[in-house]
């Protein structure tokens, strides 16, 4: 995948960045490091429409946009986000900058269910890139009945939720 120039840096969209420990991207809120970032979280290892979210860790509080970046970024193995923390930020919506804890990102229940009448995704349900086409095509919004930032409305990939166990305990 062509992740374009990583050291661009003309503000543009296709703005992408690799960020190692101990530095931190400072184009976002909140602690965040990952390969060839862009402007809305998507990463050099998922790159659709609706992989706009990054997730906190637990072993280190830093936000990354998927487990790969964490482990190519940092020093030290990864560890989810603790089940006792699930009520504190763990959540970035890459498109508006609202944080979620990751009860309310994990539908409210702690466990990781959908809310009632959400659609599953068929295979890995994460979308790598060149996958996004209808996507794109609806203005990357959710509708009701999708994953999606409480915030902005920005679609969250619903096949995240198959890697749950990598980002929360």
């Amino acid at each position: 995948m062509d992740c374009g120039d990583p050291d661009r840096t003309d503000g543009g969209t296709s703005q992408r960045r690799t960020t190692h420990e101990p530095a931190l991207d400072d184009r976002f809120g909140v602690p965040l490091r990952g390969v060839a970032v862009d402007p809305e979280t998507r990463c050099a290892h998922w790159d659709s429409e609706r992989d706009v979210v990054a997730l906190r860790f637990g072993c280190c509080g830093t936000f990354s946009p998927c487990h790969a970046c964490h482990a190519e970024t940092a020093d030290h193995e990864p560890a989810p986000w603790p089940r006792h923390r699930f009520d504190d930020p763990a959540v970035l919506c890459g498109v508006c900058g609202t944080t979620l804890s990751a009860r309310r990102y994990l539908a409210g229940d702690g466990e990781g269910r959908s809310p009632p009448g959400a659609r599953s995704s068929p295979g890995d349900g994460r979308t790598r890139s060149g996958d996004g086409d209808a996507h794109r095509a609806s203005g990357g919004r959710a509708t009701p009945d999708d994953d999606a930032c409480p915030a902005c409305g920005a679609a969250f990939n619903p096949g995240c939720r198959r890697h749950r166990d990598r980002y929360f305990e």
